[in-house]
This record gives C-alpha cells, structure tokens and sequence, in this order.
C-alpha cells in the first residue's frame, strides 16, 4: 500500500535498505569514525561496513577537490 501512494504522487520509490546506505554514507562522509559506523549498523566489523555500505561516487568528491583547489591557490569562478 505504501508503495502505491508513492507512485501516486510521483515520487521515487525507495527502500528500507536504500535508507540504511543512504545514512551510513552520509555518517561516514561527516567524519563519523568507522568503529561508530560499524556500530551504527550494529556490525562488529569496521571494514566490512565500510566496505559494504560506503560508495563515494564522483560527486561526492567535489569538497575536497575545492580544499585542493583553494590549497594551490586556484580561483575556480576565473576558470568559469
């Protein structure tokens, strides 16, 4: 029934377990250290969560690559 109520109104329809990544990643992504993240998803093994639950995508790395660009002193906006 839920999911029809979804569908109705146009949305995309999404998971439990979609979820579940979607808040890991977005933990491990705010500094959250892995030992907590394991925890959080009620593993005992650190790696395997990170492993399992965390995909950095390309568009999760714009932050650093601005970090990057402000260390060595490149004016993005002057290369727009």
């Amino acid at each position: 029934m839920p999911y029809r109520l979804v569908r109705r109104l146009g949305l995309r329809q999404a998971r439990l377990y979609d979820a579940r990544h979607a808040v890991l990643k977005a933990l491990a992504l705010s500094g959250v250290s892995d030992v907590v993240l394991a925890a959080w998803a009620g593993h005992t093994n650190a790696a395997f969560t990170k492993r399992e639950y965390v995909r950095i995508e390309a568009e999760d790395m714009w932050d650093s690559a601005a970090a990057l660009d402000v260390f060595h002193g490149v004016d993005r906006k002057a290369l727009t």
